[in-house]
């Protein structure tokens, strides 16, 4: 017999969390667009055709993208703060939390809290399973890579065999017996948490979000990519130039320059340029608020249906193209303990660790989620468009041809 928990009132908070929508900041400035609005009067031609999707979803779980990549933006904006360079992967957050969903009660209001409604947690299970082998096998190149594990102190309690079973055929997760030590005993950076990020993100990130204690056991995710530019930028071109972080301030950033044609976007709220890595599996789109500053106020409009939009209407355009070349690091910890009637918690921390670089190779980007369950149970033409990225912007990783979103982030002027 499954053994559960009941996930009822830490749901209805972590909802909120994910559901509620900030106001926008009035501070923001509403300065003028960066790039001139244009006759709309596009040529067929010129649309760009996607390639095939290589994920082998079956058409059942294809539908879950939309909904997966609603989740990842509403994620973002909620917990996005202004001013700041903030990288995360919701995806990792949605299936770190699906994976937990295969020890509650109320499975069916966690699958709608992911974006998920009218789907049971078997569905989510599966289509997480597929997602999985498809990123971490040949179908959809070797740029990213996936990994989840179960890491437990010896003398944690053990888990129900259902529940093992379920991470081990759907999510390939390992599972993973460490003796537990303080930092004083062992060092960040060898403890075997920090070990497992090192081997699962290339050595990107050095140490686990958090520490395993005696008697605890934590969940992990990680995803990896590493990707280099269909056609890379050339180093002699790249200079040094000022990024507007607001009206006030500026700063000195390595700009990276190239002319050509490019897939472009652009409506009333924002332009977009989109770039491929290697065969064109995967996309790097930079997305830059017509109100110079605004990425709060952008943040507010974009959802999955206009992002869907976005790469559908997407055109070549010839763009005379300037973007920053940067680094970021980001660690976010939201700490969701909440009792329950019958007192169990089935986790009290959500932690994920993101790091990214951008230069003229490429990009790549890694990221661990970690939470620690401490019981058991545009217009075409050839003329030359401007899409200088010198103030904030937004960017995602994602696969060109499903559109879903892996890593999103937003750069606000830090140097390299």
């Amino acid at each position: 017999m499954k053994k559960t928990v009941r996930f009822t009132e830490i749901l209805l908070v972590i909802s909120a969390f994910f559901g509620s929508c900030d106001a926008l900041d009035d501070s923001i400035s509403t300065g003028k667009p960066l790039i001139q609005e244009e006759p709309q009067n596009e040529i067929q031609n010129d649309r760009v055709v996607l390639p095939q999707t290589r994920l082998t979803l079956p058409d059942s779980e294809k539908n879950m993208i939309a909904p997966s990549n609603e989740f990842s933006l509403r994620y973002f904006r909620n917990v996005y703060e202004v001013g700041s360079n903030m990288l995360l992967s919701p995806l990792g957050i949605q299936m770190t939390l699906a994976m937990i969903g295969n020890l509650v009660k109320d499975d069916m209001p966690l699958c709608e809290m992911l974006g998920f409604k009218g789907k049971t947690i078997g569905e989510v299970n599966g289509y997480f399973k597929h997602l999985i082998e498809d990123f971490s096998g040949e179908k959809c190149g070797k740029e990213l890579k996936m990994a989840n594990a179960l890491m437990s102190d010896v003398k944690a309690k053990k888990y129900p065999e259902e529940f093992m079973d379920i991470l081990k055929t759907s999510y390939y997760a390992d599972y993973l017996e460490i003796v537990a030590a303080s930092i004083s005993d062992q060092p960040v950076g060898s403890r075997p948490e920090d070990l497992w990020c090192q081997e699962k993100t290339g050595g990107m990130i050095k140490s686990a979000p958090f520490s395993i204690q005696e008697t605890q056991s934590s969940l992990l995710n990680a995803i990896c990519f590493n990707g280099e530019w269909q056609d890379k930028f050339d180093k002699s071109l790249t200079t040094q130039n000022r990024f507007f972080v607001n009206t006030k301030e500026s700063t000195q950033v390595s700009m990276m320059n190239k002319t050509g044609k490019f897939n472009y976007f652009k409506n009333q709220d924002f332009s977009s340029v989109s770039l491929p890595f290697g065969d064109g599996t995967y996309s790097f789109s930079i997305i830059l608020p017509n109100t110079a500053f605004d990425v709060k106020g952008l943040l507010e409009k974009l959802d999955s249906k206009v992002w869907d939009t976005m790469r559908s209407s997407l055109v070549k355009k010839t763009i005379a193209l300037s973007i920053p070349v940067f680094s970021s690091s980001y660690t976010r910890q939201m700490l969701l303990g909440y009792e329950y009637k019958d007192g169990i918690n089935p986790f009290d921390v959500l932690a994920q660790k993101v790091t990214f670089l951008m230069n003229e190779d490429g990009a790549s980007a890694a990221a661990v989620t970690q939470t620690g369950i401490y019981t058991s149970p545009g217009r075409s033409d050839d003329q030359i468009e401007h899409f200088t990225a010198n103030s904030p912007f937004l960017y995602t990783i994602s696969e060109t041809g499903s559109g879903l979103v892996v890593f999103i982030g937003a750069f606000t002027g830090s140097p390299l």
